[in-house]
């Protein structure tokens, strides 16, 4: 598994195996849990209905494999570039999480992901998911060109929006505010910022800026980084339509 959900805080990285063996408690009349296996599986049928290719799955356990989180890459037939399509699962069998889907973008010379939340899907474990389920993933997918076309527009702007120091430092804490990340993370924020691994993130752009954010968003547990990342996709959004 790649270091997309970093598993050493809160989770450990799992197979499909893994996920099938996780054992589903008993459904009452309110609660009908969905077995992570026959989730994955349904997401996995409809993915080629709409064009796009599975490149990747990674798949994580949490809380004694009470919650399940995942990562599909795609692409959609063309080339890929610097980055391609990423579909974020997340279950649990104690309640804790709706069965959902969240999509968003995967950067390759780094493997940093970030999730938005215009195009989500979540359904609680209650009466009729079964039923339910492969209609709402079916819509979820639908909005993923939508989605893609305007994520390709957003990155496109970041790449030649110019972020000065004084605004970088601005975002930094508007960020720690907005409970993108913890303050604990902030010198490991500003290093990155500083101190780019890729050269694909020396210019100082708002999309280098972006990227330092999602670097650090690896160290959290896989729940608390997907939300993070779709906390930071808001934001971005919101800051960088200022002038």
């Amino acid at each position: 598994m790649r270091q997309d959900l970093i598993l050493h805080r809160g989770g450990w990285e799992a197979t499909k195996a893994d996920l099938a063996s996780v054992p589903v408690p008993e459904p009452t009349t309110s609660y009908h849990p969905v077995p992570y296996n026959r989730f994955v599986e349904e997401v996995e049928l409809h993915v080629p209905r709409f064009g796009l290719t599975i490149l990747s799955q990674e798949y994580a356990l949490a809380r004694d494999g009470a919650q399940m989180f995942g990562v599909l890459t795609c692409t959609n037939g063309h080339k890929a570039g610097d980055y391609a399509l990423a579909i974020g699962l997340r279950n649990s069998c104690d309640r804790s999480l709706s069965v959902g889907l969240v999509a968003g973008t995967r950067v390759f010379c780094c493997d940093n992901l970030a999730f938005s939340g215009e195009v989500a899907m979540a359904r609680k474990h209650t009466a009729n998911v079964f039923r339910d389920l492969p209609d709402l993933i079916y819509r979820m997918l639908s909005q993923v060109t939508v989605m893609k076309a305007r994520t390709d527009e957003e990155i496109a702007g970041m790449k030649v929006l110019p972020v000065s120091e004084e605004r970088a430092h601005h975002l930094m804490v508007r960020a720690i505010r907005s409970n993108v990340l913890p303050a604990s993370r902030l010198p490991k924020l500003i290093e990155a910022w500083d101190e780019p691994k890729h050269p694909e993130f020396e210019p100082r752009t708002a999309w280098s800026l972006f990227n330092a954010f999602t670097e650090i968003q690896k160290g959290a547990s896989p729940r608390a980084q997907m939300e993070g990342s779709l906390r930071l996709s808001s934001l971005f959004r919101t800051e960088m339509a200022r002038p």
